[in-house]
């Protein structure tokens, strides 16, 4: 009898469905197993970049002024990481940590309870509490060596040189503008000159006590290469102490801060005037009488038929609204945009603002007003690099914070006496009134400026009736111009026992003077008591007082 072939019998098929259930679970568990490794290795691997993130920046580079002086460094630190998996006695040790290391017990707890292999316990640790933790004995805690950044002037050049982050990354200022540069181990040398700054912030702290400012800024830059000398904003921060960090303090006045400049663009309208040709200085304008509905603070006791020199002295509010009329709004804007008031500041800094100017709106009256600076915004830099650009033969002036940095520079005026007839008005404000004068002059030195003062914006909307912007912009020395100081105070208080308005004659006009004095003796500059290149009546006075300036 013949048998029939199987390919399998039912034991041979049990057997074989075993087997292949059997691999399948093997498979599976495998996987499954390798699938974990797989991610802890990645868990790992990231506790490990965690770890090795502050170490890949440690050869940061540093931040020099123009004198080789430190402004920004990093130092060897002291980090502590822990594993918390291998941790025991957590609640013991919570305790303990607490103390040592300052930090509340609920942020210990997080990391001696977290879910991780690696966890930042603290960083940058001082020795003391290095100490102490040794003192512990408890080897799941370790130690690494970093880097920590450090500035020496702390809050004198903050809004300048900027701060980091814990990771050494750069938040702000220089810090965050060459953040690559630095990150790379490559130095950056400043035009700051940080014994000029410290002089420039004491100055302007005393102003604001002295008057209760809410806050104040001043910036020096040098005509001839560009180079910001020093640039100051109060309130400031401290980039060593993250207490500092409050948002008002975090502000780069100079930089972010828009106002609308009143009174210290009447020289630039009235220059822009001459440059075009459409006016001379022996043209007369009346004052008297109310202009597109626009007057002045006083009325005044003569004729009213001022000269564009005198309009500038008296600081005409009418005046000057007629000289922007006659200049019109196409070249008025045309101006602005040569300038630079239509752009930010090309500087090097990421904190930097654009103007603010009614561009849908500007009509006759707006091109009026915006002529003695009501309407139209810019940063203290931009009305900076205009008075430098207009001192310069109308050669454009880019302010950097870079030594050795070159710009191309374009001429933006046209007429080879505009930029003579600009300091003639500058100066004539200092030496033909016994109201500004008198607070910024300096016998041997001579001095041009223009004071402004200008109602602050409501960030709700209109202005402040009670709140107000003082201001100085000085040119020094007039006669061969190099430096342009420039001081302002926001909301600045009137003294106690006294009823005198807020101006920035009175209040910003000593101010300069003293930073003034403060180059002077840090620089060595000689005096000159000869008068070459503008020959101006210093025993001429146009009034004593008027409160729009």
């Amino acid at each position: 009898m013949s048998s029939k072939f199987k390919l399998f019998d039912s034991d041979s098929l049990k057997f074989v469905r075993k087997r292949v259930f059997f691999s399948i679970t093997v498979f599976i568990f495998l996987f499954l197993i390798s699938i974990y490794r797989i991610s802890d290795i990645m868990l790992f691997a990231n506790n490990i970049s965690q770890e090795k993130l502050v170490s890949q920046n440690e050869l940061r580079g540093n931040i020099y002024d123009r004198n080789g002086n430190i402004l920004a460094t990093s130092i060897e630190s002291i980090s502590l990481s822990i594993n918390p998996q291998k941790i025991k006695n957590k609640e013991f040790l919570s305790s303990k940590l607490s103390k040592i290391l300052d930090l509340e017990s609920k942020i210990i707890n997080n990391k001696l309870f977290a879910n991780k292999k690696f966890v930042w316990l603290k960083r940058n640790i001082t020795p003391i509490e290095y100490q102490n933790i040794i003192n512990l004995g408890e080897i799941n805690i370790r130690s690494h060596k970093e880097y920590k950044r450090i500035y020496p002037f702390r809050n004198v050049s903050s809004h300048i040189v900027g701060h980091v982050n814990i990771d050494q990354k750069g938040l702000s200022g220089i810090e965050r503008f060459y953040d690559n540069d630095l990150s790379n181990s490559n130095d950056i040398i400043l035009t700051i000159d940080i014994n000029l700054q410290q002089l420039v912030r004491k100055n302007l702290i005393n102003a604001i006590n002295k008057y209760k400012a809410e806050s104040g800024l001043a910036v020096i830059l040098d005509i001839e290469n560009s180079n910001i000398l020093s640039s100051i904003s109060l309130p400031d921060f401290n980039p060593e102490n993250k207490k500092t960090y409050k948002e008002n303090n975090l502000i780069n006045r100079v930089f972010q801060s828009n106002y609308e400049m009143g009174s210290t663009f009447k020289p630039i309208t009235a220059t822009i005037g001459f440059d075009l040709g459409l006016i001379n200085s022996e043209m007369t304008f009346n004052v008297k009488k109310k202009y597109l509905n626009i007057s002045d603070y006083d009325q005044y006791k003569d004729d009213g038929n001022y000269n564009v020199e005198k309009i500038v002295v008296e600081s005409s509010n009418i005046g000057t609204a007629q000289i922007a009329t006659m200049i019109g709004k196409k070249n008025q804007i045309n101006f602005f945009k040569k300038i630079g008031f239509d752009k930010k500041i090309n500087v090097e800094n990421m904190e930097v603002a654009n103007p603010l100017g009614n561009k849908n709106n500007w009509g006759k009256l707006e091109t009026a007003t915006i002529g003695f600076g009501h309407g139209f915004s810019v940063t203290p830099l931009h009305l900076v690099k205009a008075y430098a650009t207009l001192s310069k033969n109308g050669y454009e002036v880019n302010p950097t914070l870079i030594l050795n940095k070159t710009s191309k520079s374009k001429k933006i005026l046209n007429n080879e006496s505009s930029s003579k007839f600009f300091l003639n008005l500058l100066k004539a404000v200092v030496y033909k009134t016994e109201y500004t004068g008198p607070r910024v002059k300096i016998d041997g030195y001579e001095i041009g400026g223009k004071t402004g003062t200008s109602e602050l914006l409501n960030p709700k909307g209109g202005y402040y009736k009670d709140r107000n912007l003082t201001s100085f912009i000085g040119v020094f020395p007039i006669n061969d111009p190099k430096y342009i100081i420039y001081t302002a105070l926001e909301y600045p208080k009137k003294e106690k026992g006294t009823n005198q308005k807020m101006t920035g004659a009175r209040v910003n006009a000593p101010l300069v003077r003293e930073i003034i004095l403060d180059i002077i003796n840090l620089f060595n500059i000689p005096r000159n008591v000869k008068n070459e290149l503008l020959k101006v009546d210093t025993n001429f006075t146009y009034r004593i007082f008027n409160a729009a300036i």
